[in-house]
């Protein structure tokens, strides 16, 4: 999508980055935050997470991307809750997808199993803080 005021030979160039560095959610509880994700991504935690800690640092290997997950202040009012809509990581092809699916029921994590979005294979789930996560699956990959 362009911008409207601006012709195509006159458009910025694109940023140069590279993909993902990191995601930072605010969570209520960091530990059960923590359990979920490693449960449900096999991330695994490079930093924080000690008892005095307010925080931990997660990070998936495969996907080369860090989830950082910081305690909501305990007077929920004085921190604004930016909304987010879902959280979506990108998996190989369809069937990737349904055994992932069989793994998380196997491990007792709650979901409604892979669905067509679209023409797109996802398998969407919810976080212990109501942070909707979707595993998305090529178009045309079923």
């Amino acid at each position: 999508m362009t911008h409207p005021s601006l012709s195509p030979d006159s458009r910025p160039s694109p940023a140069p980055i590279s993909g993902v560095s990191h995601l930072q959610l605010v969570v209520t509880d960091v530990a059960a935050s923590r359990s979920w994700y490693e449960t449900v991504l096999g991330a695994r935690r490079f930093a924080g997470g000690g008892p005095d800690d307010d925080y931990v640092a997660l990070f998936h290997k495969g996907a080369d991307v860090a989830i950082v997950l910081s305690q909501r202040a305990r007077d929920a009012a004085a921190v604004p809750r930016v909304p987010l809509d879902h959280l979506a990581f990108a998996v190989a092809d369809a069937a990737t997808l349904q055994t992932w699916a069989e793994e998380l029921t196997a491990r007792g994590v709650a979901h409604g199993g892979v669905v067509d979005e679209f023409g797109r294979p996802s398998l969407q789930l919810v976080d212990p803080d109501g942070i909707s996560i979707e595993f998305a699956a090529p178009h045309g990959s079923w």
